[in-house]
């Protein structure tokens, strides 16, 4: 009964049974975990080690995290709890790192008389002989949101505690919520990821505490996207966000696109190769593993398709060079490819021949179907053929920008002047399947809506990916989610709810002062001015700052946003600065922000 899910219980039976699980607990734990999906067994778990999911309960604050299935390996567990189905990982492109904000108002008046105490525990892990870790901090935040007391955390599982062997440790701690808290904030970070990827691992988080609290249950984030009459779906290939934004050389249509809109600074793509991307939109996960085309995918899961008809929605799908309805040869057109729009690899539409040409047509019949709002369909997936989508013209390369825009200022210009969109409400969403580079998923996404439904000029900053864009597309036509991945994901609500842009670096952090040994980490951001692969965080000393000595610890900050986490065993107890900078460079993007060492 102390299994995964006995965490849930309430009273002595918790209490028995984390007693039984971790020694160190030394109280009754009364308010059932407090953590949802510490576990990752609500999300669906992949068995493919460069695949992206999205982890239910919480929010991905940095890089792109995953669910992992036990079956995809063999791991050493420790000898009490569960394992269960899955674990959380850091995922295939880097440090990542997740957030779950603990409401604990409903115990103020427990907590506020001094003498309630929590236990935090977990299993964590990694890869072999790879140092990654999980760590987990809990900060104690009061009503406004400034940080009390001393920070709890879980770390220390590097390779040597793992006996240079893939598995978990067992780890928890105990202390005193300070008087006055109302929120725990629980973050989960992946450190020191870069050797490989997915070797950073956590599994049963669990934060209890010793009074009553009025526990949080597994929501799909809540969603402010508008109900639109008509979504349509681009999807180019193979270039990086840096590649193209700002590039208004070679690609100005397309950066007058993001000033007309929304531009998603912080959206990555959920694998690499291509197809998988298409499917994560479509259907709500990559299903296949690896450079898997067409003919060679046959989904049978349900599709967005499948939730439009159902619903009373029409749908078509436009791809260049497809010549005759549901043509899968190139005859036509040597750079066409039957996949560049998903539907081709589910087989309700392709086993059905009526179906499938009553919605899969060349582009060329966008142009007639635009002539009236009544023509164009309520969901429209659009596809350049590999030449002018970016792939076969340099993937990314001036040229391939230069070929891409034409294709889209050619193809959407229509759409923008289509009476579907002066006269009722559409939306588009143009995205890249991947990025050109291996190692990371950062794509530039757009979001453009008819006069007064989209954000026009605004950035944002938050974690996106192409599971919030299937997410997106849902409710903004109402219909159903596929999967947990497109269920859970955050909608794209940056787009339809007045935000202010930043445009001012930042960095900040909520543990200004720790024990030598602890993990310390920042929160930073910045504009896309100012975004660069280079930039950096660094750590100095009394009387030093950047340019003026060295720093005694740095690393990169490469993304618009994020968390950057060191480990304070080599400072030794003082007062330090954090500054951040810019491109490998001296010029300072925010800070400092002070940080007390102290001995252990």
């Amino acid at each position: 009964m102390c299994g995964k899910r006995g965490s849930m219980l309430l009273g002595t039976l918790v209490a028995a049974c984390l007693s039984g699980l971790f020694a160190t607990s030394a109280f009754a734990a009364n308010s059932g975990n407090l953590l949802v999906d510490g576990d990752g067994e609500s999300g669906t778990c992949t068995t493919d080690w460069s695949a992206v999911t999205t982890v239910p309960g919480w929010t991905v604050t940095q890089g792109s995290p995953s669910i992992v299935c036990y079956a995809i390996g063999s791991f050493n567990t420790p000898s009490t709890g569960s394992a269960g189905n899955a674990f959380l990982a850091d995922g295939p492109y880097g440090d990542s790192a997740l957030r779950q904000n603990v409401n604990v108002t409903s115990a103020a008046t427990a907590i506020d008389g001094g003498h309630v105490t929590y236990n935090l525990s977990g299993w964590l892990g990694g890869y072999t002989v790879y140092n990654a870790q999980a760590v987990v901090t809990a900060t104690f935040l009061d009503a406004n949101g400034k940080p009390l007391g001393t920070p709890a955390q879980l770390a220390g599982v590097n390779a040597s505690a793992r006996g240079l062997e893939s598995g978990f440790v067992a780890q928890s701690t105990t202390g005193s919520v300070p008087a006055g808290t109302r929120t725990i904030s629980v973050l989960l970070q992946f450190t020191d990821t870069s050797a490989s990827y997915n070797i950073g691992y956590a599994d049963n988080l669990s934060l209890t505490l010793s009074t009553p609290v009025t526990a949080q249950s597994l929501q799909a984030p809540a969603s402010s996207v508008p109900a639109f009459d008509h979504v349509f779906v681009v999807m180019m290939e193979n270039t990086d966000y840096d590649e193209v934004i700002g590039d208004t050389t070679d690609a100005p249509f397309i950066n007058s696109l993001a000033n007309q809109g929304t531009l998603l600074d912080n959206y990555s793509g959920v694998y690499h190769p291509s197809d998988e991307n298409y499917l994560a939109i479509a259907g709500g996960n990559t299903f296949v593993q690896g450079a898997v085309y067409y003919p060679n995918i046959k989904v049978t899961a349900r599709n967005i398709a499948d939730e439009l008809e159902a619903n009373g929605k029409t749908w078509k799908a436009y791809e260049q060079g497809m010549g005759t309805p549901c043509n899968t040869s190139n005859n036509n057109d040597s750079y066409y490819e039957p996949d560049d729009a998903p539907f081709v690899n589910f087989t309700d539409v392709m086993s059905n021949p009526t179906r499938c040409a009553a919605h899969l047509f060349d582009t060329t019949q966008l142009t007639t179907d635009l002539q009236s709002a009544s023509t164009t369909p309520n969901f429209a997936w659009i596809a350049a053929d590999d030449y002018y989508d970016g792939e076969a013209s340099g993937n990314g390369t001036p040229k391939s920008l230069q070929v891409q825009n034409g294709w889209l200022q050619q193809t959407l210009q229509p759409i923008l002047n289509s009476p579907a969109w002066t006269k009722q409400r559409s939306l588009l969403i143009l995205t890249w399947d991947e990025s050109a580079s291996e190692t990371g998923n950062h794509l530039a996404t757009i979001l453009v809506g008819s006069p007064g439904t989209v954000q026009a000029g605004a950035i944002s900053n938050v974690s996106y990916n192409h599971y919030s864009s299937g997410r997106t597309v849902e409710n903004a036509l109402g219909i159903a989610p596929l999967t947990n991945n497109d269920q859970y994901a955050q909608p794209i609500n940056d787009a339809f709810v007045a935000t202010s842009t930043l445009t001012t670096p930042s960095l900040t952090s909520s543990m200004p002062s720790v024990s030598q040994g602890t993990f310390v980490h920042f929160d930073y951001a910045t504009p896309v001015s100012k975004l660069n692969s280079e930039n950096w965080i660094g750590i100095y000393a009394a009387g030093k700052s950047p340019g003026n000595g060295s720093s005694a610890i740095w690393q990169t900050a490469s993304g618009a946003g994020g968390n950057a986490t060191f480990d304070t065993s080599s400072l030794a107890p003082g007062t330090y600065s954090v500054w951040y900078c810019y491109d490998n460079g001296y010029t300072v993007l925010a800070g400092p922000v002070t940080l007390n060492v102290t001995s252990p």
